[in-house]
This record gives structure tokens, C-alpha cells and sequence, in this order.
């Protein structure tokens, strides 16, 4: 997917299957990662 409406001024949001998916919210997070470059990483759910 290589539509990137989904970034807006202040914002990521989109429709799912049409701006956002999987892949591309993967693709945020792994980069806010790398951006962030934390040492420890604690995830729940």
C-alpha cells in the first residue's frame, strides 16, 4: 500500500482496507521504534 492519505497534519487516521492496513501499522510502529530507540519495550493487551 503505497497510498499515504492516512497522515494528516496532526494525525494518522484513515479506512481500513482503503488508507490503513496491516502492513502500513506495522510499518508506523516499527519506525516510531527505531525513531524512539528505546531500551526496554513492555507491551500488553
Amino acid at each position: 500500500m503505497n497510498n499515504l492519505t492516512c497522515f494528516k497534519a496532526y494525525d494518522i487516521r484513515g479506512r481500513l482496507g482503503e488508507e490503513l492496513n496491516e502492513d502500513i501499522a506495522w510499518r508506523i510502529g516499527r519506525a516510531y521504534g527505531e525513531y524512539l530507540k528505546p531500551k526496554t519495550i513492555v507491551l500488553g493487551g
